[in-house]
């Protein structure tokens, strides 16, 4: 019975961990349903642009060149779709290993923070509160990404570590067998200090990409401290 009251509450607070989500977790789920939603306007916009040329050619040439009998057609209206088809699927271009854009760091920290959103699902309730403090992080970090050099030394560190170290460390601990993490507690402690280490270095990203903010910040506090710092005295003696 004890045993079986422990199973309750170790469920229990799995749940809880589960699906009591920080703010910085709901702000993630939705910016990745916008970001789905342009996406999917975009693909439908490049499909009705490709079947609009399509149509089109298909009339020019019927009227320019010679009429089409049913088989040019069915043909033309099969290439149509193949076309149309393509658009609505096709991949996106992923950016390069050696060089990327400034809008494409910026995507790649979003598809960072989707694919993060997958892995909450389906990691153990004990990981989550460390997979939410890199959600954090990354959260903060966002305004910052779009004024990094794009293939800086700081920029680089992230995108190694957002598609690289980090899937890694995840996809490796979720490739193991139930049976062998049930066995051995150990690896999922070591999963959360792994997670520890990921926040440790996004923290330090964060601080140097805010660094000219800081300095600006430094700059007025002592402005202020000097032209009126002797405020309260003058005030007094009044």
């Amino acid at each position: 019975m004890p045993l079986d009251l422990g199973r309750a509450f170790d469920k229990a607070e799995e749940l809880l961990r589960r699906h009591l989500k920080p703010k910085h977790v709901t702000a993630a789920e939705k910016r990745r349903t916008q970001r789905r939603n342009r996406n999917a306007m975009r693909r439908l916009t490049r499909a009705a642009s490709v079947t609009g040329a399509s149509g089109a050619g298909v009339i020019g040439y019927g009227l320019a060149v010679a009429p089409l009998g049913t088989g040019g057609l069915v043909a033309a209206g099969a290439a149509t779709l193949i076309a149309t088809g393509t658009a609505l699927f096709w991949p996106a271009k992923r950016a390069s290993q050696q060089k990327i854009s400034r809008a494409e760091l910026i995507e790649l920290s979003l598809e960072a923070e989707d694919w993060l959103l997958g892995q909450r699902a389906i990691l153990p309730g004990r990981a989550i509160p460390a997979l939410d403090t890199i959600f954090l992080r990354l959260h903060d970090l966002q305004p910052h990404i779009a004024r990094m050099e794009p293939n800086g030394t700081l920029a680089w560190e992230l995108r190694r570590l957002l598609t690289g170290h980090l899937p890694r460390l995840i996809d490796a601990y979720c490739g193991l067998p139930g049976t062998v993490t049930s066995a051995n507690p150990e690896l999922l402690r070591k999963l959360i200090e792994g997670l520890g280490k990921v926040d440790e270095e996004l923290v330090r990203i964060c601080k140097d990409a805010s660094s000219d903010h800081l300095l600006t910040f430094e700059a007025q506090r002592e402005f202020l401290e000097n032209r009126y710092g002797g405020a309260e005295i003058r005030s007094d003696r009044s």
